[in-house]
């Protein structure tokens, strides 16, 4: 297996306006206190190379992510790319939910033009700087970092890792894969950060001297840090946390030379059924996707040697999650991730059981994922979906 890394800062410059995404509308960035990234790992095992591409971004649609893979195909037809957003609650508005107010999009057409134009080359970097690496993988569960805040009795706390290494045995990668919402500093921080995934890439890099990749996973309803004080030190104490565990678990497994990579993805299609997202089309807040009602999205299995991981396009509720990884390892996998807002961001996936939309949906109560959906269908179409890959390769 072949392995090729790159990365570039995504900082937007506050010459013009910067909506904050993820809470409410008007959250203006008034400073940066950590640049946000993309990072590009490129596997090759001789047959298709595989890129994972992580972006410090609330999440970005399959309209855009698909003009990105088309540019990056146009100069590597045979490359097959997940990007996926850690979904950090203080970079720019990159949906239009979170302009000025409820009818104005928070989208700056020139950043996001910028923003494709980096990510593409990072991309075609990471392809073109490919050499030999042994590999190991693990999980670890992490306790006390996080919690559920609409089942709190349903929480995952397993650290999925993979760690890439030289002839020498030295690091020059590390992967982490971990449900939680970048959120840390809450409604009130004006300054732009990737929350603690900048701190626990930072930490990776301390003690290893190689980069790190950080995917989020079944981070939905809610997933959320479980801290008091909603600060920087927090954030902090979170991504040291992960990182210390994360690497300790992986020097206790031994790396092996030869590890196949693959990847393999279904085209899925879900009815839209949810009153504010059409009201946002009306309002031209969203681009409307749907044809004949339904929107066009995917999901995909990726294996690298024994570590098989999930891609689903929006924020799967943990109760999913725990049920998918299980899945995967029945079906043979040594070691099970999933990566969410991956190649597209649909909002929230919830079990079709514990899906209740609320009659007053701009007053949700216990139900305020539901209005962050596009429905109840997109659910099954997910899992059936992947659980097709599963029976197409045999496992």
């Amino acid at each position: 297996m072949r392995l090729g890394y790159s990365q570039a800062i995504i900082t937007p410059l506050l010459t013009r306006p910067v909506y904050l995404a993820g809470f409410g509308n008007n959250r203006l960035a008034t400073a940066i206190h950590d640049d946000l990234f993309v990072r590009s790992l490129s596997l090759d095992s001789g047959d298709v190379p595989v890129v994972l591409c992580a972006l410090d971004l609330i999440g970005l649609f399959r309209r855009d992510v698909q003009e990105v893979i088309r540019l990056v195909q146009h100069r590597a037809p045979a490359a097959a790319v997940v990007i996926a957003s850690t979904h950090t609650h203080h970079g720019p508005d990159t949906l239009g939910f979170w302009g000025p107010d409820s009818k104005t999009s928070g989208v700056d057409a020139a950043y996001m033009a910028d923003l494709k134009t980096t990510i593409t080359e990072t991309i075609l970097s990471s392809l073109s700087a490919l050499q030999p690496v042994a590999f190991k993988t693990t999980s670890v569960p992490v306790l006390g970092l996080v919690k559920n805040a609409r089942d709190p009795e349903i929480v995952d706390n397993e650290l999925t890792l993979a760690q890439f290494l030289d002839d020498t045995q030295a690091p020059l990668m590390t992967l982490l894969n971990f449900a939680c919402h970048p959120e840390v500093l809450w409604e009130h921080n004006p300054t732009i950060t990737s929350d603690y995934v900048g701190y626990l890439r930072t930490e990776v890099e301390n003690q290893t001297g190689a980069p790190g990749i950080f995917f989020s996973g079944a981070l939905g309803g809610m997933m959320t840090p479980d801290v008091k004080d909603h600060s920087f030190a927090e954030a902090e104490f979170i991504g040291r946390k992960l990182a210390q565990e994360g690497l300790k678990a992986l020097a206790a497994v031994r790396s092996e030379r030869e590890a196949k990579v693959s990847r393999q993805t279904r085209e899925i299609q879900a009815k839209l059924t949810n009153m504010l997202y059409k009201i946002a089309f009306q309002r031209k807040l969203l681009p409307d996707v749907r044809v004949n009602g339904r929107v066009t999205t995917e999901v995909s299995l990726i294996k690298i040697g024994g570590l098989w991981i999930a891609t689903v396009p929006g924020e799967l509720l943990p109760k999913l999650g725990l049920a998918l990884k299980a899945q995967l390892r029945d079906a043979g996998a040594q070691v099970a991730g999933v990566i969410g807002l991956a190649n597209d961001e649909l909002g929230y996936i919830l079990p079709v059981e514990d899906f209740r939309f609320p009659l007053t949906p701009f007053k949700p109560g216990k139900h305020y994922e539901e209005t962050n959906s596009i429905g109840k269908d997109i659910t099954p179409q997910v899992m059936d979906g992947l659980r097709s890959l599963l029976h197409q390769t045999g496992a």
